[in-house]
Protein backbone atom coordinates (compact mmCIF):
# COMPACT_ATOMS: atom_id res chain seq x y z
CA UNK A 1 0.00 0.00 0.00
CA UNK A 2 1.28 3.49 -0.83
CA UNK A 3 2.62 5.57 2.06
CA UNK A 4 1.67 8.94 0.55
CA UNK A 5 -0.73 9.87 3.43
CA UNK A 6 2.16 9.47 5.89
CA UNK A 7 4.52 11.56 3.77
CA UNK A 8 1.88 14.25 3.20
CA UNK A 9 1.05 14.47 6.90
CA UNK A 10 4.71 14.88 7.83
CA UNK A 11 5.31 17.54 5.22
CA UNK A 12 2.19 19.44 6.17
CA UNK A 13 3.14 19.16 9.86
CA UNK A 14 6.43 20.88 9.04
CA UNK A 15 4.52 23.61 7.21
CA UNK A 16 2.12 24.09 10.14
CA UNK A 17 4.95 24.31 12.64
CA UNK A 18 6.95 26.90 10.77
CA UNK A 19 3.94 28.97 9.77
CA UNK A 20 2.85 29.00 13.41
CA UNK A 21 6.34 29.99 14.47
CA UNK A 22 6.21 32.85 11.97
CA UNK A 23 2.91 34.08 13.42
CA UNK A 24 4.04 33.94 17.06
CA UNK A 25 7.17 35.98 16.31
CA UNK A 26 5.19 39.02 15.13
CA UNK A 27 5.79 41.04 18.36
CA UNK A 28 9.54 40.94 17.74
CA UNK A 29 9.08 41.77 14.05
CA UNK A 30 6.82 44.72 14.90
CA UNK A 31 9.25 45.95 17.55
CA UNK A 32 12.26 45.75 15.22
CA UNK A 33 10.32 47.52 12.48
CA UNK A 34 9.50 50.33 14.88
CA UNK A 35 13.11 50.62 16.04
CA UNK A 36 14.39 50.76 12.47
CA UNK A 37 11.97 53.60 11.68
CA UNK A 38 10.66 56.45 13.72
CA UNK A 39 7.79 54.69 15.46
CA UNK A 40 9.56 54.44 18.83
CA UNK A 41 10.79 57.56 20.62
CA UNK A 42 14.32 57.16 21.92
CA UNK A 43 14.90 60.34 23.92
CA UNK A 44 14.07 59.64 27.53
CA UNK A 45 12.78 56.13 26.80
CA UNK A 46 15.93 54.32 25.77
CA UNK A 47 16.00 52.03 28.82
CA UNK A 48 12.31 51.31 28.44
CA UNK A 49 12.72 50.42 24.77
CA UNK A 50 15.63 48.09 25.61
CA UNK A 51 13.54 46.43 28.32
CA UNK A 52 10.64 46.08 25.88
CA UNK A 53 12.98 44.49 23.32
CA UNK A 54 14.34 42.00 25.84
CA UNK A 55 10.83 41.11 27.02
CA UNK A 56 9.65 40.76 23.41
CA UNK A 57 12.49 38.33 22.67
CA UNK A 58 11.65 36.28 25.77
CA UNK A 59 7.95 36.34 24.88
CA UNK A 60 8.67 35.09 21.37
CA UNK A 61 10.79 32.25 22.79
CA UNK A 62 7.91 31.37 25.12
CA UNK A 63 5.44 31.54 22.21
CA UNK A 64 7.57 29.16 20.15
CA UNK A 65 7.88 26.67 23.01
CA UNK A 66 4.13 26.74 23.76
CA UNK A 67 3.15 26.45 20.09
CA UNK A 68 5.60 23.59 19.65
CA UNK A 69 4.04 21.73 22.58
CA UNK A 70 0.57 22.48 21.17
CA UNK A 71 1.37 21.01 17.75
CA UNK A 72 3.03 18.01 19.42
CA UNK A 73 -0.21 17.34 21.26
CA UNK A 74 -2.18 17.55 18.01
CA UNK A 75 -0.01 14.88 16.36
CA UNK A 76 0.06 12.75 19.51
CA UNK A 77 3.76 13.06 20.29
CA UNK A 78 3.87 15.35 23.29
CA UNK A 79 2.49 16.39 26.66
CA UNK A 80 0.70 19.51 27.81
CA UNK A 81 2.97 22.40 28.84
CA UNK A 82 3.61 22.42 32.60
CA UNK A 83 1.39 24.72 34.63
CA UNK A 84 4.38 26.59 36.07
CA UNK A 85 5.68 27.27 32.57
CA UNK A 86 2.30 28.60 31.43
CA UNK A 87 2.12 30.88 34.46
CA UNK A 88 5.62 32.24 33.75
CA UNK A 89 4.73 32.71 30.10
CA UNK A 90 1.54 34.58 31.01
CA UNK A 91 3.49 36.79 33.42
CA UNK A 92 5.98 37.54 30.66
CA UNK A 93 3.12 38.59 28.38
CA UNK A 94 1.70 40.90 31.03
CA UNK A 95 5.11 42.43 31.67
CA UNK A 96 5.73 42.98 27.95
CA UNK A 97 2.36 44.68 27.49
CA UNK A 98 2.88 46.82 30.59
CA UNK A 99 6.29 48.04 29.44
CA UNK A 100 5.11 48.73 25.89
CA UNK A 101 2.15 50.78 27.13
CA UNK A 102 4.55 53.16 28.91
CA UNK A 103 6.08 54.14 25.60
CA UNK A 104 4.14 56.81 23.69
CA UNK A 105 3.32 56.51 20.04
CA UNK A 106 1.19 54.27 17.79
CA UNK A 107 3.76 51.57 17.04
CA UNK A 108 4.12 50.35 20.67
CA UNK A 109 0.35 49.97 20.81
CA UNK A 110 0.40 47.90 17.62
CA UNK A 111 3.19 45.81 19.15
CA UNK A 112 0.93 45.23 22.17
CA UNK A 113 -1.80 43.92 19.85
CA UNK A 114 0.78 41.69 18.13
CA UNK A 115 2.00 40.37 21.49
CA UNK A 116 -1.49 39.46 22.65
CA UNK A 117 -2.41 37.96 19.28
CA UNK A 118 0.77 35.91 19.04
CA UNK A 119 0.25 34.49 22.53
CA UNK A 120 -3.29 33.54 21.57
CA UNK A 121 -2.05 31.93 18.34
CA UNK A 122 0.34 29.76 20.38
CA UNK A 123 -2.66 28.13 22.09
CA UNK A 124 -4.91 27.88 19.04
CA UNK A 125 -3.69 24.35 18.03
CA UNK A 126 -5.26 23.00 21.24
CA UNK A 127 -8.68 24.61 20.66
CA UNK A 128 -11.74 23.68 18.66
CA UNK A 129 -13.64 26.14 16.44
CA UNK A 130 -15.97 27.36 19.20
CA UNK A 131 -13.15 28.08 21.65
CA UNK A 132 -11.09 29.71 18.91
CA UNK A 133 -14.03 32.01 18.15
CA UNK A 134 -14.31 32.89 21.85
CA UNK A 135 -10.55 33.55 22.03
CA UNK A 136 -10.78 35.74 18.95
CA UNK A 137 -13.57 37.74 20.54
CA UNK A 138 -11.57 38.06 23.76
CA UNK A 139 -8.51 39.38 21.93
CA UNK A 140 -10.72 41.88 20.11
CA UNK A 141 -12.18 43.05 23.41
CA UNK A 142 -8.70 43.55 24.86
CA UNK A 143 -7.80 45.75 21.87
CA UNK A 144 -10.62 48.21 22.54
CA UNK A 145 -8.73 50.14 25.26
CA UNK A 146 -5.94 50.73 22.75
CA UNK A 147 -8.25 53.06 20.82
CA UNK A 148 -7.07 55.95 23.00
CA UNK A 149 -3.47 55.34 21.91
CA UNK A 150 -3.85 54.35 18.25
CA UNK A 151 -5.81 55.79 15.38
CA UNK A 152 -9.02 53.73 14.94
CA UNK A 153 -8.24 52.76 11.31
CA UNK A 154 -4.84 51.42 12.36
CA UNK A 155 -6.39 49.59 15.30
CA UNK A 156 -9.03 48.01 13.07
CA UNK A 157 -6.40 46.86 10.60
CA UNK A 158 -4.30 45.43 13.43
CA UNK A 159 -7.33 43.61 14.90
CA UNK A 160 -8.16 42.14 11.49
CA UNK A 161 -4.58 40.97 11.03
CA UNK A 162 -4.64 39.27 14.44
CA UNK A 163 -7.98 37.64 13.65
CA UNK A 164 -6.79 36.36 10.29
CA UNK A 165 -3.62 35.01 11.90
CA UNK A 166 -5.61 33.16 14.56
CA UNK A 167 -7.95 31.53 12.06
CA UNK A 168 -5.08 30.73 9.69
CA UNK A 169 -3.32 28.89 12.52
CA UNK A 170 -6.52 27.10 13.51
CA UNK A 171 -7.39 26.03 9.94
CA UNK A 172 -3.85 24.76 9.35
CA UNK A 173 -3.94 22.69 12.54
CA UNK A 174 -7.45 21.43 11.69
CA UNK A 175 -6.17 20.27 8.29
CA UNK A 176 -3.24 18.57 10.03
CA UNK A 177 -5.69 16.76 12.33
CA UNK A 178 -7.65 15.55 9.30
CA UNK A 179 -4.48 14.32 7.60
CA UNK A 180 -3.44 12.41 10.72
CA UNK A 181 -6.91 10.88 10.98
CA UNK A 182 -6.63 9.89 7.31
CA UNK A 183 -3.21 8.41 8.02
CA UNK A 184 -4.69 6.45 10.93
CA UNK A 185 -7.55 5.28 8.73
CA UNK A 186 -5.07 4.04 6.10
CA UNK A 187 -3.10 2.22 8.79
CA UNK A 188 -6.28 0.66 10.17
CA UNK A 189 -7.35 -0.37 6.69
CA UNK A 190 -3.96 -1.96 6.04
CA UNK A 191 -4.12 -3.82 9.35
CA UNK A 192 -7.67 -4.95 8.62
CA UNK A 193 -6.71 -6.13 5.15
CA UNK A 194 -3.80 -8.06 6.62
CA UNK A 195 -6.02 -9.61 9.29
CA UNK A 196 -8.62 -10.56 6.67
CA UNK A 197 -5.95 -12.14 4.49
CA UNK A 198 -4.61 -14.13 7.42
CA UNK A 199 -8.15 -15.21 8.27
CA UNK A 200 -8.75 -16.28 4.67
CA UNK A 201 -5.53 -18.28 4.55
CA UNK A 202 -6.20 -19.96 7.90
CA UNK A 203 -9.79 -20.78 6.92
CA UNK A 204 -8.77 -22.13 3.52
CA UNK A 205 -5.96 -24.18 5.03
CA UNK A 206 -8.37 -25.58 7.60
CA UNK A 207 -10.95 -26.49 4.98
CA UNK A 208 -8.49 -27.84 2.42
CA UNK A 209 -6.18 -29.77 4.70
CA UNK A 210 -8.94 -30.95 6.95
CA UNK A 211 -10.33 -32.78 3.96
CA UNK A 212 -6.89 -33.87 2.71
CA UNK A 213 -5.70 -35.16 6.08
CA UNK A 214 -9.00 -36.94 6.66
CA UNK A 215 -8.64 -38.66 3.29
CA UNK A 216 -5.04 -39.64 4.04
CA UNK A 217 -6.08 -41.03 7.44
CA UNK A 218 -8.93 -43.04 5.95
CA UNK A 219 -6.88 -44.46 3.10
CA UNK A 220 -3.92 -45.23 5.36
CA UNK A 221 -6.20 -47.12 7.75
CA UNK A 222 -7.73 -48.96 4.81
CA UNK A 223 -4.25 -49.86 3.51
CA UNK A 224 -3.27 -51.20 6.92
CA UNK A 225 -6.40 -53.34 7.09
CA UNK A 226 -5.76 -54.67 3.60
CA UNK A 227 -2.22 -55.62 4.56
CA UNK A 228 -3.50 -57.52 7.60
CA UNK A 229 -5.89 -59.39 5.35
CA UNK A 230 -3.10 -60.31 2.95
CA UNK A 231 -4.33 -58.12 0.09
CA UNK A 232 -0.99 -56.43 -0.57
CA UNK A 233 -1.78 -55.37 -4.14
CA UNK A 234 -4.91 -53.47 -3.11
CA UNK A 235 -3.02 -51.99 -0.14
CA UNK A 236 -0.30 -50.76 -2.52
CA UNK A 237 -2.96 -49.01 -4.61
CA UNK A 238 -4.31 -47.26 -1.52
CA UNK A 239 -0.81 -46.15 -0.46
CA UNK A 240 -0.21 -44.81 -3.96
CA UNK A 241 -3.40 -42.78 -3.50
CA UNK A 242 -2.04 -41.52 -0.18
CA UNK A 243 1.17 -40.48 -1.91
CA UNK A 244 -0.85 -38.67 -4.59
CA UNK A 245 -2.88 -36.80 -1.96
CA UNK A 246 0.31 -35.76 -0.15
CA UNK A 247 1.76 -34.46 -3.42
CA UNK A 248 -1.38 -32.48 -4.16
CA UNK A 249 -1.22 -30.91 -0.70
CA UNK A 250 1.87 -28.87 -1.67
CA UNK A 251 0.11 -27.53 -4.75
CA UNK A 252 -2.94 -26.65 -2.70
CA UNK A 253 -0.77 -24.71 -0.22
CA UNK A 254 0.54 -22.49 -3.00
CA UNK A 255 -2.96 -21.98 -4.38
CA UNK A 256 -4.28 -21.02 -0.94
CA UNK A 257 -1.48 -18.49 -0.36
CA UNK A 258 -2.01 -16.91 -3.78
CA UNK A 259 -5.77 -16.82 -3.33
CA UNK A 260 -6.29 -19.08 -6.35
CA UNK A 261 -8.10 -21.86 -4.55
CA UNK A 262 -11.43 -22.64 -6.18
CA UNK A 263 -13.87 -25.47 -5.70
CA UNK A 264 -16.72 -26.76 -7.83
CA UNK A 265 -19.97 -28.41 -6.88
CA UNK A 266 -19.51 -31.57 -8.95
CA UNK A 267 -15.88 -32.01 -7.87
CA UNK A 268 -16.90 -31.83 -4.21
CA UNK A 269 -19.71 -34.33 -4.71
CA UNK A 270 -17.37 -36.76 -6.47
CA UNK A 271 -14.75 -36.28 -3.76
CA UNK A 272 -17.34 -36.83 -1.02
CA UNK A 273 -18.59 -40.07 -2.58
CA UNK A 274 -15.04 -41.37 -3.03
CA UNK A 275 -13.89 -40.43 0.46
CA UNK A 276 -16.98 -41.74 2.24
CA UNK A 277 -16.86 -44.90 0.17
CA UNK A 278 -13.26 -45.49 1.18
CA UNK A 279 -14.34 -45.21 4.81
CA UNK A 280 -17.14 -47.73 4.29
CA UNK A 281 -19.88 -45.11 4.59
CA UNK A 282 -22.85 -45.17 2.24
CA UNK A 283 -23.39 -41.83 0.47
CA UNK A 284 -26.66 -40.88 -1.20
CA UNK A 285 -26.95 -37.67 -3.26
CA UNK A 286 -30.46 -36.51 -4.13
CA UNK A 287 -32.31 -33.38 -5.15
CA UNK A 288 -32.19 -30.59 -7.70
CA UNK A 289 -29.08 -29.45 -9.58
CA UNK A 290 -27.46 -26.51 -7.83
CA UNK A 291 -27.21 -23.35 -9.97
CA UNK A 292 -23.76 -21.87 -10.48
CA UNK A 293 -24.66 -18.81 -8.35
CA UNK A 294 -24.99 -20.96 -5.24
CA UNK A 295 -22.60 -23.79 -6.06
CA UNK A 296 -19.44 -22.15 -4.68
CA UNK A 297 -20.73 -21.61 -1.16
CA UNK A 298 -22.53 -24.97 -0.94
CA UNK A 299 -19.50 -26.83 -2.31
CA UNK A 300 -17.48 -25.65 0.70
CA UNK A 301 -20.25 -26.81 3.00
CA UNK A 302 -20.11 -30.28 1.42
CA UNK A 303 -16.33 -30.38 1.84
CA UNK A 304 -16.37 -29.39 5.51
CA UNK A 305 -19.50 -31.37 6.30
CA UNK A 306 -18.02 -34.60 4.99
CA UNK A 307 -14.75 -33.91 6.81
CA UNK A 308 -16.67 -33.46 10.07
CA UNK A 309 -18.45 -36.77 9.52
CA UNK A 310 -15.12 -38.56 9.20
CA UNK A 311 -13.56 -36.78 12.15
CA UNK A 312 -16.35 -36.61 14.70
CA UNK A 313 -18.73 -39.49 14.09
CA UNK A 314 -18.99 -43.19 13.41
CA UNK A 315 -21.68 -42.75 10.78
CA UNK A 316 -22.58 -45.52 8.37
CA UNK A 317 -24.87 -43.47 6.12
CA UNK A 318 -24.69 -39.92 4.76
CA UNK A 319 -27.34 -38.15 2.70
CA UNK A 320 -26.63 -35.01 0.66
CA UNK A 321 -29.93 -33.44 -0.43
CA UNK A 322 -30.45 -30.23 -2.42
CA UNK A 323 -33.45 -28.19 -3.47
CA UNK A 324 -33.99 -24.94 -5.31
CA UNK A 325 -37.09 -22.95 -4.49
CA UNK A 326 -38.25 -19.46 -3.54
CA UNK A 327 -35.07 -17.89 -4.96
CA UNK A 328 -32.80 -19.94 -2.69
CA UNK A 329 -30.59 -22.99 -2.98
CA UNK A 330 -30.89 -25.30 0.03
CA UNK A 331 -28.50 -28.04 1.09
CA UNK A 332 -28.90 -30.62 3.84
CA UNK A 333 -26.12 -33.01 4.87
CA UNK A 334 -27.37 -35.72 7.23
CA UNK A 335 -25.50 -38.58 8.88
CA UNK A 336 -26.61 -41.26 11.31
CA UNK A 337 -23.73 -40.72 13.75
CA UNK A 338 -25.34 -38.14 16.06
CA UNK A 339 -24.91 -40.39 19.10
CA UNK A 340 -21.14 -40.71 18.77
CA UNK A 341 -19.89 -37.40 20.14
CA UNK A 342 -20.40 -35.24 17.06
CA UNK A 343 -20.51 -31.54 18.05
CA UNK A 344 -23.99 -30.09 17.95
CA UNK A 345 -25.39 -26.60 17.46
CA UNK A 346 -25.10 -25.71 21.14
CA UNK A 347 -21.81 -27.50 21.83
CA UNK A 348 -19.32 -24.91 23.20
CA UNK A 349 -16.43 -27.21 22.33
CA UNK A 350 -17.36 -27.49 18.66
CA UNK A 351 -14.34 -26.98 16.42
CA UNK A 352 -13.70 -24.28 13.88
CA UNK A 353 -15.25 -26.28 11.06
CA UNK A 354 -18.86 -25.37 11.78
CA UNK A 355 -17.93 -21.73 12.32
CA UNK A 356 -15.95 -21.68 9.08
CA UNK A 357 -18.95 -23.09 7.21
CA UNK A 358 -21.26 -20.50 8.75
CA UNK A 359 -18.84 -17.70 7.81
CA UNK A 360 -18.57 -18.86 4.23
CA UNK A 361 -22.32 -19.16 3.83
CA UNK A 362 -22.85 -15.80 5.55
CA UNK A 363 -20.41 -14.15 3.15
CA UNK A 364 -22.80 -15.11 0.34
CA UNK A 365 -25.77 -13.68 2.22
CA UNK A 366 -26.98 -17.10 3.34
CA UNK A 367 -27.45 -18.86 6.63
CA UNK A 368 -26.52 -22.19 8.17
CA UNK A 369 -27.67 -24.18 11.18
CA UNK A 370 -27.15 -27.61 12.68
CA UNK A 371 -29.67 -29.83 14.41
CA UNK A 372 -30.26 -33.36 15.70
CA UNK A 373 -33.09 -35.66 14.80
CA UNK A 374 -32.79 -38.83 16.84
CA UNK A 375 -29.58 -40.56 15.77
CA UNK A 376 -29.21 -38.25 12.81
CA UNK A 377 -27.11 -35.09 12.75
CA UNK A 378 -28.10 -32.55 10.08
CA UNK A 379 -26.39 -29.50 8.61
CA UNK A 380 -28.77 -27.12 6.78
CA UNK A 381 -27.38 -24.38 4.56
CA UNK A 382 -29.34 -21.88 2.47
CA UNK A 383 -27.90 -19.31 0.04
CA UNK A 384 -29.85 -16.76 -2.03
CA UNK A 385 -29.72 -16.97 -5.81
CA UNK A 386 -29.18 -13.61 -7.56
CA UNK A 387 -31.85 -12.76 -10.08
CA UNK A 388 -34.42 -15.09 -8.53
CA UNK A 389 -37.02 -13.44 -6.32
CA UNK A 390 -38.59 -15.23 -3.42
CA UNK A 391 -42.13 -16.39 -3.96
Amino acid sequence: MSDWPVVSARRFETFVRWSTYAVVTTPLVTLLSGLSGTGFPTRGHRDTVVAAAVLAVLLVVGNVLVSRRSVDLVVGRGRRPPAAGLVAWGGLLVATVAVLLTIPGPVPAVTVAAAVGSAAASLVPLLDARRTLALNAGVGALAIPLAVLVDPPLLVVSALIVSVALWACWSSVWTLRVLHELQGAHADRAALALANERLRISRDLHDVFGRTLAAIAVKSELASELVRRGRAERAADEMAEVRRLAGEAGTEVRRVVRGELRTTWQAELDGARSLLGSAGIQCLVTGDPVPAAGADALAWVVREGVTNVLRHSAATRVTIATSVEAGEAQLTIANDGAGTGQPGPADPNAGTGLRAMAERVGAFGGRMETRRDGDWFLVDAVVPLPGREKA
